[in-house]
């Protein structure tokens, strides 16, 4: 944060609750995240950007904002009244296309299995069967990422399923919807403020504990990589970071250079750890991800600095800082780059990502078995036109379905509840 800025309570919380007004830019974010987690996941690295995971937690850092302004807003509500206005608008919301999504994606995978033979020792199926078989309940209470976290412990099954392994983030966001009510209610704004300050504090402590002392304690490294990854705990400082936007007034005088400084921090700390892993034998870290692979492999990338061995310290915070710096401007109505985050193209698409997010991998994964029939995906998707054409396709039909979801299902069910629904334009 500048040292210019001033911080001060940002919401009277004497006033009566009042409809908080819209955003402009934050859809913007939302979209630009979308695309980061899709270019992520694609297999082909001509159109993959491997530290795309980021997007995960721009949504967390963003998320924070967003329910703690709302929360704040509702606070003087009867303590009843705060609990079910902020739990129905959450259901409403989330749940229907979740559970839909769910439906659909099991049905399709259990049909793949049932009606075409070809297909049915394709890896991809029997990870999605083996998922459905042990993991459904996990799915369907929100709970996947405690699985995972258990799974090394309890000797539990761990499939890595195409269809559905993404959805841990949004158990995450459920995790901190059924606490962090009850947390902004029962805290005064000192007290709220110290407990935010303490996440964001203490996070990267368990990230170091990790680094240093957890990869001794853990046989398997990858899986205490991944724990760290999914982890609600481990995960909390980023929603803190957008916390921490609804309870302080942050005023930047510069706020552009105050997000090329973060965005030259998360380079240079990132750029700089990839140098070091090339040069310890880690070839296989791509340049494309400019250091930021997916961290359920940093704690088996062992090298001889310390100081990369301990990146996970550090990097996540990193990448929150910039997703605060990014999304600070907007919270006040003043975005970053408004010819970009503003335009209605992109605003569009923000509000349409969740049902990005969500159809995005199972809609990959189909794309797989289908080019599977003709062959090996890589040998296939070699030439530049192909796999440009493919690329291109896979993207038009993501935003095809989710725009289809939300036009007819999600905003359906959100007009009908619009009476109850009409706080937290975002």
């Amino acid at each position: 944060m500048s040292g210019r800025s001033s911080i001060s309570t940002n919401l009277n919380l004497n006033d009566q609750p009042n409809k908080l007004d819209y955003l402009p830019g934050l859809d913007g974010i939302r979209a630009i995240a979308a695309f980061l987690v899709i270019s992520t996941h694609w297999p082909n690295l001509t159109f993959s950007l491997k530290f795309g995971w980021i997007g995960v937690n721009i949504f967390f850092v963003l998320s924070g904002f967003l329910i703690t302004r709302i929360l704040l807003n509702e606070k003087q509500k009867p303590f009843k009244s705060y609990l079910r206005t902020f739990f129905f608008k959450r259901v409403i919301r989330i749940f229907p296309v979740y559970y839909l999504y769910f439906a659909i994606t099991a049905t399709i995978v259990l049909c793949i299995y049932c009606f075409i033979p070809a297909l049915e020792h394709n890896q991809i199926i029997t990870q999605a069967m083996g998922t459905l078989k042990h993991d459904t309940p996990y799915y369907l209470t929100y709970t996947y990422n405690i699985k995972q976290n258990l799974s090394y412990a309890l000797h539990l099954p761990r499939y890595a399923s195409e269809f559905f392994g993404h959805v841990w983030t949004l158990a995450i966001e459920e995790q901190f919807y059924l606490i962090f009510p009850f947390i902004v209610y029962f805290l005064n704004t000192a007290q709220l403020k110290k407990f935010i300050l303490a996440i964001i504090v203490i996070c990267p402590l368990i990230r170091l504990w990790a680094a240093t002392i957890g990869v001794n304690v853990v046989s398997d490294r990858s899986f205490l990589g991944q724990v760290i990854y999914v982890n609600t705990f481990c995960q909390a400082d980023a929603l803190a970071f957008g916390a921490a936007l609804a309870l302080f007034d942050i005023k930047m005088r510069f706020p552009y250079r105050n997000f090329f400084a973060a965005a030259f921090l998360f380079l240079f700390a990132g750029v700089t750890c990839l140098f070091f892993l090339r040069k310890a034998g880690f070839f296989l870290v791509e340049a494309n991800s400019l250091g930021y692979n997916f961290p359920g492999f940093w704690f088996e990338e062992k090298t001889p600095w310390s100081l990369v061995n301990i990146r996970a310290f550090y990097q996540y915070t990193l990448v929150n800082l910039l997703a605060f710096f990014l999304i600070a401007p907007a919270s006040i109505k003043k975005p970053l780059f408004p010819a970009i985050l503003q335009s209605k193209p992109l605003n569009y698409l923000g509000k349409i990502s969740y049902g990005i997010y969500l159809f995005h991998f199972p809609l990959l994964a189909l794309l797989k078995l289908g080019v599977s029939y003709f062959g090996d995906w890589y040998k296939i998707t070699d030439p530049p036109l192909v796999r440009t054409s493919i690329f291109l396709l896979y993207l038009g039909v993501v935003v095809l379905l989710a725009h289809l979801s939300y036009q007819y299902f999600e905003r359906r069910i959100i007009d009908k509840y619009k009476y109850k629904l009409d706080n937290g334009s975002n």
